[in-house]
Order: C-alpha cells, then sequence, then structure tokens
C-alpha cells in the first residue's frame, strides 16, 4: 500500500536550548558610612522583609555627645559675641550723646559770633571766631568717633558662632541614619554584620524574589540568531517539568567575558562568556536558585497544519502540490491533487494552506508515488511513528 498520514498542527517554532539559575532581578546593597556599634539587629540571613521594615540600629550615643560639644561651644560663643556687641553698642551710645553736645556747643558758638558780628552782643568777634572754630573741630571728632564706633559693632566676628555649623549638620544627618530600613522588599541573601559589631562598607544584601531572571550561557554559534523581546519557556525538574513558564529575552551579551564563560548553561563548554538575560513570568513558585531549562524561541510560529517538506511537490510553473487521499463509500481511497500555499518551514516539517484542507486529512508521504484519480491502498501507521519528534 501507498504510505500516508493524518494531518495535524505542528509545532514549527525554532528554538535554541540552554539552561541557568533564577536570580533576581532586583539586588540591593546595603551599604552605610556609619561608624559605630550595632545595638539591634532584628533580622537574619534568609529573612523575608518588606519595604520600610527596620534592618539594624546604630548606636546614637557619641554622635549625640558630640553634636552636644559643637552645640555648647556655639553656645559659648555666642555669649562672647553677644558680650563684644553690648560692649561696643555701650561705647556707640557714648559716642552719640557726645556728638550730639559737640554738636549743640558749635550751634551755641555759631550763634554768638553771629551776634557779636551784627554788633547785638559785645566781644571780641577774633576771639569769639576762635571759639568757633575750637566747637566746629570738637563736633567733627565726635562724629568721626560715633563713625569708628559704628564700624567697630559693624565688624564683629561672628564666624566662632557658626565654625561648626558643617559638622552639626554632617552630625544631624548621621544621627537620622542610626535606624536603616529597606529599600525594597525581598529575601536577605547576604548578612555582613551581626549584633555589636562595627560594620565597614557593606552591612547585607537584599534581592527581590518577586521579581525573578534567569541569566544563561549562550553557545558561539547561536549568539548571533537571539536578539532582545524574543519569548522563552522555562521548565524547572524542582517544580515538576510538565509546568512551562513564560519568559522573555531582556539582555543579550554579546560579547565573551574576560573570564571566556562558565558554561553555567551546560551546553558543553562552548559558552564562550556569551550569556543572555531572560525575564520571568510574575507569580511562579521558583526560587532563588533554582536550576531552570530554558527554551529561547527563535521564530514563535506556534502550532501549524503541516506536512514533511518532502510531501510537497512543486510543478513546473513553481506551484506547490500534495496529494490526499478521499475514502469512497465503498472503503477504497481516491487519490486527489490539492494546490497548497507553503508557509513557515521547520526543520522537518512545512506549513501549509489551502481552502478545503482540515485536520485529519489522509496525506501521501511520497507525492512521486501516485497521480491524480489514483485508486490507492493505504498503510496508516500509528501516528506517533508518523511524526517523529522535531527535538
Amino acid at each position: 500500500g501507498v504510505q500516508a498520514f493524518r494531518l495535524k498542527p505542528q509545532d514549527l517554532s525554532t528554538s535554541i536550548h540552554t539552561s541557568g539559575k533564577v536570580e533576581s532581578a532586583g539586588v540591593v546593597e546595603i551599604t552605610t558610612e556609619m561608624t559605630g556599634q550595632i545595638t539591634e539587629l532584628p533580622v537574619s540571613l534568609g529573612d523575608h522583609v518588606q519595604q520600610g521594615d527596620v534592618l539594624c540600629v546604630f548606636d546614637g550615643q557619641e554622635i549625640r555627645q558630640q553634636i552636644a560639644d559643637l552645640e555648647n561651644q556655639d553656645a559659648q560663643a555666642r555669649k562672647e559675641v553677644d558680650r563684644q556687641r553690648r560692649r561696643l553698642q555701650q561705647d556707640l551710645d557714648t559716642a552719640k550723646a557726645q556728638q550730639q553736645a559737640a554738636a549743640s556747643m558749635q550751634a551755641s558758638a555759631q550763634e554768638m559770633y553771629q551776634k557779636v558780628v551784627n554788633g547785638e552782643m559785645e566781644g571780641d568777634a577774633e576771639t569769639v571766631l576762635g571759639q568757633l572754630s575750637d566747637a566746629q573741630n570738637a563736633n567733627a571728632e565726635a562724629a568721626s568717633a560715633v563713625s569708628a564706633a559704628q564700624e567697630a559693632l559693624n565688624s564683629v566676628d561672628e564666624s566662632a558662632v557658626t565654625q561648626n555649623s558643617a559638622q552639626l549638620q554632617k552630625l544631624r544627618q548621621q544621627l537620622n541614619q542610626l535606624t536603616v530600613t529597606a529599600p525594597q522588599s525581598g529575601i536577605i541573601t547576604s548578612l555582613n554584620v551581626s549584633r555589636g559589631s562595627i560594620p565597614n562598607g557593606s552591612l547585607m544584601r537584599i534581592e527581590d524574589d518577586g521579581n525573578l531572571k534567569v541569566t544563561v550561557n549562550i553557545r558561539e554559534q547561536d549568539i548571533l540568531k537571539i536578539s532582545e523581546g524574543m519569548n522563552a519557556r522555562i521548565t524547572c525538574d524542582a517544580v515538576g517539568s510538565d509546568q512551562v513558564f513564560s519568559g522573555q529575552v531582556i539582555r543579550v551579551i554579546n560579547f565573551a567575558s574576560a573570564s571566556g564563560g562558565s558554561d553555567a548553561g551546560g551546553e558543553g563548554g562552548s559558552g564562550g562568556g556569551y550569556s543572555a538575560t531572560i525575564s520571568l513570568e510574575p507569580g511562579t513558585p521558583l526560587l532563588l536558585g533554582m536550576s531552570v531549562k530554558v527554551e529561547i524561541l527563535l521564530d514563535d510560529a506556534g502550532e501549524q497544519l503541516a506536512v514533511p517538506y518532502d510531501a510537497i511537490a512543486p510543478d513546473d510553473e513553481g506551484n506547490s502540490y500534495i496529494y490526499r487521499a478521499v475514502e469512497q463509500e465503498d472503503g477504497t481511497y481516491i487519490v486527489e491533487q490539492v494546490a497548497v500555499t507553503a508557509g513557515v518551514a521547520g526543520e522537518y516539517y512545512t506549513a501549509v494552506t489551502a481552502e478545503d484542507l482540515k485536520e485529519g486529512d489522509i496525506i501521501i508521504n511520497d507525492p512521486y508515488m501516485v497521480t491524480e484519480g489514483q485508486k490507492v491502498e493505504l498503510y496508516l501507521p500509528e501516528d506517533e511513528d508518523l511524526y517523529p519528534d522535531q527535538e
């Protein structure tokens, strides 16, 4: 009999396979410039914290004492400045009173001189003129004394009052940093301090377990096929390989790393340092550190009616045909030529479309073994034998 098969959809997506580990897409290192001792540490390695939770508290006694000492210095400096200002203000008030008296004496001498000159009053004009000149000089000196006293008051050095302001501002900022809170929710995956210790830089690491990714190594022969935005399928033996999770390529590292690639992707030592980052759909049961298998879909064609590429026969005009066996009332089969449009081609199958083509149609394997209208006996193996695994 003529070998044939029943038409059914095939997954024509092309893909590459690799593997990797589940990581967090949101990792934050908690650092500090504080040099004090940690007095409270309410968290432990592996704890899940929420944004805003207290991570640790530093001893603020030394900072508070430094602030008090500097504020006391400033207060003493302010007292000294105020004392100087009060003394100089008194000097200014005295100078103003003396200048006012000198001005009054000058006015009296001017009036006397005018009367003598006008003959309204007896006296030696020259003598009176000398007195007026002396009064004018005394008034000028008094006015200069007022200016000098005012300048002295205006130039009081107040720098001692504010010399500690920058240091005080820094200390007050540190006082606000005594309590360290979580900037994001997640799991504490690294803890570098303990209660009573004095930290040096990094305190701990928080990884957001609700925002996951997978980093995979990519073989050199595959790296140019991958681009951002491609879809991916992720499976994990730990949760059952029958569960498939969706992902997307969000980053492609298409240059070899200095390490030459540790081949964490498990692709047989040809990683070459190339890698890709795959996002994971939210809400998966996957945990940080779990090993996963990743299939990156180079062409996400999906399932379509398809036949083995050698079941398609082209004619001289470039049209494509397949041959369908149509069952007759007496149980025999007649060969029918069907014009098809060839679509996406996979490694073994090619998608075909025609108006009256449907799933379950019986298609002849070798189109060159039959002709239009031929009556044939069919050999129909089991479907799983007919459709070899594309993997």
